[in-house]
């Protein structure tokens, strides 16, 4: 896309305080048997809802910068949640690539 001047940014938002998590409010906890996952994820809603770190007004600004740079970034997290959840991510999956780089690079020539 860029070649024809057309820039893609990937959002990687945290937590923001839109009421998003509100519909978890109106929703039920599902059946015993998938509680742990269905249960879990509502509750967790609930508890999280108005106490999200990100404000989506500056979210708001920050995409409009974004537009207009001439060079965005193809991807940027939104939220000190997001930063932190991404950063834990990554450290993960370049310790496990680590971890299997003798096994992975074995296969070549």
């Amino acid at each position: 896309m860029a070649l024809i001047g057309v820039h893609v940014t990937i959002v990687e938002p945290g937590g923001f305080r839109t009421g998003f998590a509100q519909t978890a409010h109106a929703t039920g906890e599902g059946r015993a048997e998938y509680d742990v996952v269905v249960g879990a994820a509502v509750r967790m809603q609930r508890d999280y809802d108005g106490r999200q770190p990100g404000d989506p007004a500056k979210a708001a600004a920050v995409l409009l910068k974004l537009v207009e740079m001439d060079r965005p970034p193809l991807r940027i997290a939104l939220g000190s949640d997001a930063v932190n959840a991404i950063s834990a991510t990554d450290r993960q999956r370049l310790e496990e690539l680590e971890s299997w780089r003798a096994l992975s690079v074995s296969t070549d020539y």
